[in-house]
């Protein structure tokens, strides 16, 4: 009964479940845009009622407040702990679909084979933050620094299938199976459909989630017809990984994986081409036989709501998965056929204090017991009585226990709570508070000392006021925004009133009461802006910028297009209005307002733009300075102030050097090269007969010591004139892969190293093995070849590695 580690999940134990057999199915949807009868849905069984609760979390394992939770035919959102209750929701009798969603977030997600008790799960979600915005119709590359990749081909579509001609934000997230909180952050579980409608585990070599966003907030893709090319990073544990494998996509309507296209080992990394984006997984796959273990303490007692992981015995790296045992100390899942598998029950009693089994292999289904024990920890049976304010026994809520460092969520469902728990001997503190979710009431914090053979917490009442004090529609409880149990230090407005006391939390003069726009009795889900404040909490639902396009000693453009700003300063705007007047008063009063375009009369210097809320009403005036510094219209590196005026803002990657281009075309004078590629080589770039040349790749030879880092550094006899890529390859008789790793990745004799148009330098790390053989001075070539882009030639250089034996 341990808080979740973050365990990977590499290898599926398929899905954790309970091993009790009374036909508790669930079922999700049966027929999904008008398509009935999905066969591979009859793997998972009939359809019954079930009841689930759960935490939702993010990154830095802080709880979720007011995530959407959908479960079967059941929705819910969390509460100020992160935790939801779903009491009954129809799913599947071997596969139960758990998805959170929550603006600000990567929707996330679990899928499970429920019990016929309460279902326990946790979910951490992947913060949204766009990596990058880019113009459709323009291919791009972005990265990650881990060399996790995508490649744009820039043709994007609606989820209506129209094409899509704004800009782009790039949501990229890599899940790495060195992470331990994959196993959180992954959609579903490793089970999957493949291309013959077979029911599969998986084991993972590697995740990406990639999010595609409007102007508007529209969910995008990329155009039908059209490909991108992703890469993925081995881990770095993994040994021998197989030349090609199978791409699997998470299907966010059903909740399981499903194969399609393949991906080739390229150095370090996976890569191949994908049709769409959702999660996208680089998976073996595997026959499966189920295993149902029951965990027991040395007294034969089962042990409920402790985490068990299982682990292929089999691969190099942690490749586990890992689920909460049911009222009987049980679980079950689905694992590999003929695999050894080592079972931990980690934690146990005291931190980092892992119980670990080898069991297997196993070729048909099989039940087994394990018997869990320590000398460092000590079992206790805990007992309580949970009423709620009327002294009846309360059917839905839970315990928040606190002990050993470490969070549990234990479900009462008919007021007793009656188990036992492993704790360590030198930390016997806890700490225990019930929440009636029905009721929205609690009882007070309990503190105690765990006490062999029984911890008695006596009888709860949950009459801890959880109403609402202030009457603005957000309870108390969800009112403790840091979530410490401590309702007075909750002041978003800072105006000296707390917000549970406080009928306009924010402080916009909007009550809280009234800022419910959807009229659902809950104001915690209004975002009208969609910057993940809920409106309550957000003293102004306007996105616009203090500043725009400004300068000084730049030449004014006469016409002033209104919507080419927005589109390139605006594009975040989500239910708002803009105008533009010449002077703040005319904001204030909605007067004159500028017609777009704007005629300059070459003297104004700033105007003056009114964004309004069209849910709340709420405005927000900001400057435009009208000598257009920051805008790049043509995208050529160059803003429209330095190609008009020739003087360096040090705003761009590129310096005009005194010369006049056309801000609205790229190429000025149609030669092939941007005007910033041609500034930068000293060209000129409103001459098509002044071109830059190719540049040269110049190295040197060095020498470098066992064990030491080799910084492989070369420069650019001027600057790229376009993205160059280079493979970089080590030639020797003298040393081997035991002598070095490229970028610290051991077996790789060469790494292509991309060049940006512009850049003037590079540099890659040679990691020199230090060994005890004495060997004496050993050298190797570094042999460059270009790959794409213009490089005029590419020197070699000579290493030597002094040995230091």
């Amino acid at each position: 009964m341990k808080k979740l580690k973050f365990i990977v999940s590499l290898f599926v134990v398929l899905l954790i479940f309970s091993c009790e057999k009374d036909n508790n199915i669930p079922l999700n949807q049966q027929q999904v845009d008008g398509q009935a009868g999905n066969p591979f849905l009859e793997n998972f069984g009939a359809s019954m009622d079930a009841r689930f609760i759960g935490r939702v979390i993010n990154e830095e394992g802080d709880p979720i407040i007011g995530a959407s939770i959908n479960v079967g035919n059941m929705m819910t959102v969390t509460d100020a702990n992160g935790v939801f209750s779903v009491e009954s929701a129809t799913v599947y009798e071997k596969f139960a679909y758990i998805k959170a969603s929550k603006v600000g977030f990567i929707d996330g997600s679990r899928s499970l084979v429920p019990t016929s008790g309460v279902n326990q799960v946790d979910i951490m979600l992947l913060d949204a933050d766009p990596n990058a915005t880019i113009g459709a119709g323009q291919p791009f590359n972005i990265g990650l620094p881990n060399g996790t990749s995508v490649n744009f081909s820039g043709d994007f579509e609606t989820e209506n299938g129209f094409e899509y001609l704004g800009n782009v934000q790039v949501v990229l997230r890599h899940l790495n199976p060195d992470n331990e909180a994959m196993a959180l952050q992954m959609p579903g579980a490793l089970i999957a459909e493949n291309t013959s409608g077979n029911l599969q585990a998986l084991e993972t070599y590697g995740m990406i989630a990639v999010k595609l966003i409007g102007e508007n907030g529209e969910v995008l893709n990329i155009a039908e017809g059209t490909t991108a090319e992703l890469s993925v990073p081995v881990p770095t544990n993994a040994t021998n990984p197989p030349e090609t494998i199978p791409l699997w996509y998470f299907d966010e309507t059903y909740g399981y994986w499903k194969e399609e296209g393949t991906a080739v080992l390229q150095g370090n990394k996976y890569v191949g081409e994908v049709s769409h984006f959702s999660f996208w997984n680089c998976d073996i796959a595997f026959d499966t036989v189920q295993l149902c273990i029951t965990v027991v303490d040395d007294n034969n007692n089962p042990l409920p709501n402790t985490i068990v992981q299982l682990q292929r015995e089999s691969v190099s790296w942690t490749s586990a998965t890992a689920g909460y045992t049911n009222a009987n100390g049980e679980v079950c899942g689905i694992i590999p056929a003929n695999e050894t598998l080592t079972v931990t029950i980690p934690d146990f009693g005291c931190i980092d204090n892992d119980y670990t089994e080898i069991v297997g292999p196993f070729d048909i289904d099989t039940n087994l017991t394990i018997t869990v024990s320590d000398s460092n920890a000590q079992t206790t049976n805990v007992t309580g009585v949970f009423n709620d304010c009327s002294g009846t026994p309360a059917t839905n809520g839970y315990v928040f226990l606190n002990y050993n460092n470490s969070v549990s969520i234990i479900p009462i469902t008919d007021g007793i709570l009656d188990l036992s728990i492993d704790y360590c001997l030198t930390d016997t503190e806890y700490t225990m508070q019930f929440f009636d979710i029905t009721n929205n009431q609690s009882t007070t914090f309990v503190t105690g000392n765990f006490t062999v053979p029984i911890t008695d917490l006596g009888t709860q009442m949950s009459c801890t006021t959880l109403l609402d004090a202030d009457a603005d529609g957000v309870l108390d409880f969800n009112e403790d925004l840091n979530a410490n149990g401590d309702y007075t230090d909750d002041d978003t407005d800072q105006d000296g009133v707390p917000d549970y006391l406080d009928t306009d939390d924010d402080g916009d003069g909007v009550d809280t009461i009234d800022e419910d726009y959807d009229s659902d009795g809950d104001p915690m889900n209004d975002d009208s802006d969609g910057d993940s404040i809920p409106d309550y909490l957000d003293n102004l639902d306007v996105l616009i910028y203090a500043t725009e396009v400004s300068g000084i000693g730049c030449i004014p453009s006469l016409i002033y297009d209104f919507d080419s700003i927005v589109s390139e300063v605006y594009f975040e705007l989500i239910n708002n209005t803009y105008t533009f007047y010449l002077t703040e008063a005319d904001a204030l009063a909605d007067v004159n307002p500028l017609a777009s375009p704007f005629i300059d009369d070459g003297n104004t210097q700033i105007i003056y733009v009114k964004a309004v809320n069209t849910i709340t009403n709420q405005f927000d005036i900001a400057e435009v300075y009208l000598y257009q510094e920051y805008l790049d219209t043509d995208g050529d590196g160059l803003t429209d102030c330095e190609e008009l005026s020739g003087i360096d803002s040090d705003l761009s990657i590129c310096n005009p050097n005194g010369n006049i281009t056309d801000p609205n075309v790229a190429d000025s004078d149609g030669d092939g090269f941007d005007d910033c590629i041609e500034a930068a080589n000293g060209t000129d770039p409103s001459d098509d007969t002044s071109v830059p040349t190719s540049p040269s790749i110049i190295v040197n030879d060095q020498t470098v010591t066992e064990g030491d880092i080799l910084e492989y550094a070369f420069t650019l006899s001027s600057p790229a004139i376009d993205d160059i890529v280079i493979n970089f390859e080590i030639v020797s008789s003298e040393v081997d892969f035991e002598d070095y790793q490229i970028e610290g990745i051991y077996g790789n004799n060469n790494i292509n190293i991309t060049i940006e148009a512009g850049s003037t330098n590079g540099v890659f790390a040679i990691v020199i093995t230090d060994d005890t053989e004495a060997e004496g001075t050993e050298n190797f070539t570094v042999v460059g070849t270009l790959i794409s882009g213009s490089a005029s030639a590419i020197g070699e250089a000579t290493i030597s590695i002094i040995d230091n034996d």
